[in-house]
């Protein structure tokens, strides 16, 4: 077959605004909003075009995913490479694109098995590298990681950032200045403001 006789290649721009656009919808609307028909509206694109680049709807939602998962590897990474990886840390947990995203994931994936493996995989790499940066700093500081074990202070400072932003989300925020600023002061006691 030559060039000229095999198929166009898949345009990678079409390919990321399809992307874009249910990024969008799922932030803004939710996962369930994001069908082919909304995508391909919010993309500005025909609907057999969603299909043409994802031939399923669990295909273009694992791409988002993997898309969103990679960017995000690579903040925390940043973070915890920074002069100040606790801070830096938690500013990653906090952002509320990036959980409420997540969040629509979770959704997602209590009815799909392939997105929920996707999720856990992920979710494993990134607790990883934080127990991995999170031991470095407890034994920096002399604490017995049978009493902090690095993995648990892991779960716990990241299942406060979704919660908050979970909370924030339905409209409730009683009590989330005050989190986020004994969370601060505890993480200030391992990283004094510079």
């Amino acid at each position: 077959m030559t060039a000229s006789e095999r198929p166009k290649a898949r345009d990678s721009t079409t390919r990321d605004m399809l992307i874009d656009a249910t990024i969008r919808i799922m932030v803004d609307e939710g996962y369930a909003a994001a069908t082919s028909r909304r995508v391909a509206a919010e993309a500005g694109v025909k609907p057999a075009l969603v299909h043409y680049y994802f031939p399923t709807m669990d295909e273009l939602y694992l791409n988002v995913f993997r898309r969103g998962a990679a960017a995000y590897l690579e903040r925390q990474q940043r973070a915890l490479a920074s002069d100040r990886p606790l801070h830096a840390f938690w500013d990653t947990l906090i952002e509320p694109k990036d959980t409420r995203l997540l969040l629509e994931f979770m959704g997602l994936a209590n009815h799909r098995k392939e997105i929920r493996a996707e999720i856990a995989a992920w979710s494993d790499r990134w607790r990883e590298m934080q127990t991995t940066a999170l031991n470095f700093i407890v034994r920096e500081h002399e604490l017995d990681t049978r009493d902090f074990p690095p993995a648990g202070i892991a779960v716990i400072i990241a299942a406060v950032g979704r919660m908050l932003i979970l909370e924030q989300a339905l409209g409730a925020t009683t009590g989330h200045s005050e989190a986020v600023a004994l969370v601060n002061r505890i993480i200030d006691r391992f990283e004094m403001p510079g």
